[in-house]
């Protein structure tokens, strides 16, 4: 699904949120708990959910087949999970609060999923949540040097991305990413 799609789907059954917040905040969820009950989730998109509603009943079920493929994006071997923002031809400003949010969600998400506290962490994840923290702050990016900003922007999209697949790798190690001899 496109940011945009995402979008649309999320205006038209009222949700509160961006489409890369939810993005973050079931990333947060799933790297803490790769089978964390999609109820949680869909509870943060739908907090006042009618289960009379056809319409929410219709986006709970797109939401849940985007769930599960996150799910399985989060766990591909080949690296194929990507972050849900606006594209490269939307305003940068745009883009670096889309990135904004996300962080924010991820940083909800792994709340959600019970991580409260960092202190007993791997070293790498207390440090990756740290800078997640850090990057979710508003007012926090200077964007006089177009060309500079643009860099900026996508290395740390980048980071931020490899460090959600790095995260619920050492919470949750994978058995398939043992090294056969």
């Amino acid at each position: 699904m496109t940011y945009l799609g995402m979008e649309s789907l999320l205006r038209r059954a009222n949700c509160q949120y961006s489409a890369a917040e939810i993005q973050g905040v079931a990333c947060g969820l799933l790297a803490v708990d790769v089978n964390a009950d999609i109820e949680k989730w869909l509870g943060q998109v739908f907090p006042e959910r009618d289960p009379q509603n056809a319409l929410q009943q219709d986006f709970s079920h797109e939401l849940t087949r985007y769930y599960q493929n996150l799910r399985m994006q989060l766990q591909d071997s080949n690296l194929g999970f990507h972050l849900l923002l606006p594209e490269d031809d939307e305003a940068l400003e745009d883009r670096v609060d889309a990135m904004q949010e996300w962080a924010q969600g991820f940083l909800l998400g792994i709340a959600l999923a019970g991580l409260q506290d960092f202190k007993n962490l791997p070293e790498d994840s207390k440090e990756l949540l740290d800078d997640f923290i850090e990057i979710s702050k508003v007012a926090q990016f200077s964007m006089d040097d177009k060309e500079e900003s643009e860099d900026a922007y996508l290395h740390i999209v980048e980071y931020l991305r490899m460090g959600v697949l790095l995260i619920a790798e050492e919470l949750q190690p994978s058995t398939s990413s043992a090294t056969i001899h």
